[in-house]
């Protein structure tokens, strides 16, 4: 059933496009172009001494990835109401196959996106892939479990989806995305800090360049948040479940 939903995920997200699967790919090359030219203005230095187009590829990858797994999950009962007559479509199947789209997609724009910058002469191969997974793990599990909490508040309480919607727009800014920790002031880090994302997309980072270090990200401060927030997605949904198809 899981595999079912996922292929029709996949027709239906990019089916209706011209440009089909190949948009998936354009969008974050767009993107991660279009920061390239204007934050490449300043030196290396500001990047922690690795060039602008490998240090936010390696910045917005994972935010771009964690945006569209919490967006998708968001909607993901809304969109797919008409299959909950069969018993053995579940919300939670639904769930699942958004995210096992967005993982794999996210997987293959990865791989083309660094086989691009080595193509152009860049060193875009992670220094540490064991601590790179590990990141992205956790950052998968985060963003499950964020997407699956959006999608509860948001079908029981309508009025609430324009906001959570609103809360994601300034996310990239203050994610670190594209400039490090160490380029905020000193007395202001703590409040970044308390942002799960900013540890997710620096240690991310200490994984995929050589020498980058990020002394104030904590991998216990991340496991902790995303265990929580995990057990909190599933008691929320154990709860709402039946309330989420009869919404």
């Amino acid at each position: 059933m899981t595999f079912g939903l996922l292929i029709r995920e996949l027709k239906t997200r990019f089916g209706s496009y011209r440009l089909g699967y190949a948009w998936a790919l354009l969008d974050p090359l767009l993107m991660i172009s279009l920061f390239s030219v204007v934050f490449g203005m300043r030196s290396q230095s500001g990047f922690g001494g690795v060039p602008a187009q490998v240090f936010i590829t390696a910045g917005y990858l994972p935010f771009i990835f964690f945006n569209k797994v919490v967006n998708q999950l968001k909607s993901a009962v809304r969109a797919n109401m008409g299959l909950f007559c069969y018993r053995q479509v579940t919300p939670f199947a639904t769930f699942v196959a958004r995210f096992m789209l967005e993982a794999m997609v996210g997987m293959i724009v990865g791989c083309i996106l660094v086989l691009g910058l080595l193509w152009f002469g860049f060193d875009a191969i992670p220094a540490d892939p064991l601590e790179l997974a590990l990141g992205y793990f956790l950052l998968m599990i985060f963003s499950f479990s964020l997407g699956i909490v959006f999608c509860v508040i948001g079908t029981l309480v309508p009025e609430a989806d324009k906001f959570l919607s609103l809360l994601m727009m300034p996310l990239m800014f203050i994610s670190c995305v594209m400039y490090p920790l160490a380029t905020i002031p000193t007395q202001y880090q703590h409040w970044f800090l308390w942002n799960p994302l900013v540890h997710a997309i620096e240690l991310i980072r200490c994984g995929w360049i050589e020498g980058y270090v990020s002394p104030s990200v904590s991998w216990i401060y991340l496991s902790s948040v995303t265990l929580l927030l995990l057990t909190f997605a599933m008691s929320c949904y154990r709860l709402s479940h039946r309330r989420l198809i009869a919404s």
